[in-house]
């Protein structure tokens, strides 16, 4: 779901990705707290191809896997994908499989798999 700054933008203008809990949203800016804060967490660095058209719709494929590292003993939620351009958001989407992550671990870690994520935006 892109904002208005999102539909405004080339499909493949997002360089970076954030991790979410609770649905963004599609506002200037994502929903208060809805982002994942813990350290080591931190927004990751992004690359979309250039977009190639698929019928009436263009669609922009990650280009490689987006690697998120988080807290090994607190609990946390990855439910949406926040996309950005620098410090502008531009909407979000929904991962292939949404986790949460509970109890103690040694090392955890979500990953956004190129092969299944892909930016569309259609015009029927």
């Amino acid at each position: 779901m892109f904002n208005f700054q999102g539909n405004s933008k080339a499909l493949n203008a997002a360089n970076k990705m954030s991790l979410h809990a609770t649905n963004p949203g599609t506002g200037a800016n994502p929903a208060a707290g809805s982002e994942l804060t813990d350290a080591p967490y931190a927004q990751q660095n992004c690359v979309f191809n250039a977009p190639v058209a698929n019928g009436t719709a263009a669609e922009s494929a990650l280009n490689a896997n987006v690697v998120f590292q988080l807290h090994l003993t607190n609990n946390q939620n990855a439910q949406y994908i926040g996309l950005w351009e620098n410090a502008t958001y531009l909407g979000y989407i929904v991962p292939d499989e949404p986790f949460n992550f509970t109890g103690n671990a040694t090392e955890r870690s979500f990953t956004v798999n190129a092969a299944t994520t892909k930016l569309v935006r259609d015009n029927p």
